[in-house]
This record gives C-alpha cells, structure tokens and sequence, in this order.
C-alpha cells in the first residue's frame, strides 16, 4: 500500500542525512532494508501522537511489525548509535543542565513498579526524570532517565562528565561541592546561584545566567511529543529510546 505524506514525516533533507546511518545498509550483515524511511516515520508517529502501537495507521505497515523492530533496534542500541552520528559540532561556548519531570501514565503503572528503575512516587501519583544537557545553541548533548524522586544534583556530575566547555550553566539545585569542583577541574566558569544556606556565598554571572531558558527551550522541543510528555511506555529503556528519537529529530532539523 503506498504511504500517504503527513506533515510530519521525515523530509528528503532529513533522510539524505539519516538514511546511511540506519542499519540495513548494502554491505551489512543481514538483509537490505526497503523500508527504513516508513519505519521511522511510523515510530515517530506513534511517539508524537502518544496513541498506542495497536492504533497505528495501517498505511505505515503492521503495527507489531513496527513495534517488534523498535524494541530490536533498542536493544541492540541502535538509538543512541544514530543519535550520536547526527549530533554535528556542538558549541561548548556554554554548556547547560537541569531536570524536568515527566507524568507516568496509568497505562505505564506495571505491577511492582516501586522497585523498577525510572519511576518515583509521590502526592502527585508516579513520576519520571529527565536530566538533560545542551550545548551553547540548546541542542540536546546528554541525557538519563531516572525516577521523579531522584534529586537533580544526584546526575549533575554524570551530565558533564568529560565535556570540555567554557562554562557550566545550572539553577541552584545544582549547587553542591562535588559538581563544583568537577566544573571547576574541567576548566569551567561556573555559572550556579548558590543556595542560601551556604556559608560562603559565592559569586556569579547574572547576565550569563539568563540564558538558561535555552535547556527549559530544549524540554519544550522534547515534550513536543506526546509520548515524552507523557510516559506511555511500561518499560524505561523504551521511554529512553523516545527520548533519543526525538533528539535525532531535534538535530535533523539543524543539519539536514
């Protein structure tokens, strides 16, 4: 059945970039994919939508066909290989981190879930994490998924673990001795209100600083997707796997 155009599909510049990044390729292991470019639209529709795989439009193909080879290209990594071949000259001019939370659907409430990783509790009902990192430009660098009740600052020195930037930007949640400290030892003008408690209260740049909105910018562009927005997904690796399709999109759009 030939595929109808939704505006949202991936475009000739886009696939241009991304079509010699996916598996399937003429020379590789295994068979040649015919049908790479309707696969990862339906993915993606389904993440934007948040509809669940059963719903998807017939004229992407078979939705647990599709579903199938989601989870096979997530657990083969497949995801994150794409990601960072996309992932074109980041500016290090400055370099961003915070934290948003994420509603986990009723749907995604699995049985025994107080004990599986990416899921919190609280008065508000369950809870997911993301803690990201963008470049100077707002682009997505790094990120990791954890529980809603997971404390930002707990994945603050893991966001900028061997990154060379000129100066680390982050709200005063970020303000502890250990992320200073591995700023600081990477070279990094730190850019942290400090908490009011501290002793010793430290000085920053304010004007610097007002350009954090480009991460809350950033979390926009992620939750743009339903499926983001709002946790579907019963189990974190495929949340995890949303999250960088969506990043891809993110830099095609920048690149292609």
């Amino acid at each position: 059945m030939e595929q109808s155009h939704r505006r949202h599909d991936v475009t000739d510049k886009m696939w241009c970039v991304l079509d010699p990044l996916l598996p399937g390729q003429r020379g590789q292991w295994g068979g040649i994919a015919t049908d790479n470019r309707n696969f990862i639209n339906a993915v993606s529709w389904v993440l934007r939508t948040g509809a669940p795989w059963r719903d998807l439009p017939p004229d992407y193909g078979k939705w647990i066909t599709t579903y199938q080879r989601f989870r096979r290209w997530r657990n083969a990594g497949i995801w994150e290989k794409i990601l960072e071949a996309v992932i074109d000259d980041p500016d290090f001019e400055w370099l961003l981190i915070d934290a948003s939370h994420c509603k986990v659907h009723p749907h995604a409430a699995v049985w025994g879930y107080w004990w599986k990783p990416g899921y919190g509790a609280n008065k508000r009902g369950l809870n997911t994490k993301i803690h990201l990192a963008v470049d100077a430009n707002g682009m997505p660098i790094r990120f990791f998924v954890t529980a809603g009740t997971v404390a930002d600052c707990k994945l603050g020195e893991d966001l900028i673990a061997n990154i060379q930037a000129e100066a680390l930007l982050a709200d005063k949640g970020y303000d502890t001795d250990a992320i200073i400290r591995a700023a600081l030892e990477a070279g990094m003008q730190v850019v942290i209100p400090p908490k009011s408690n501290r002793k010793v209260q430290r000085e920053y740049d304010k004007d610097l600083y007002k350009l954090r909105h480009l991460i809350e910018n950033a979390f926009l562009k992620l939750k743009g997707w339903r499926g983001i927005a709002t946790r579907y997904a019963k189990q974190t690796d495929s949340f995890r796997a949303s999250l960088y399709i969506k990043c891809i999109f993110i830099w095609l759009l920048v690149v292609a």
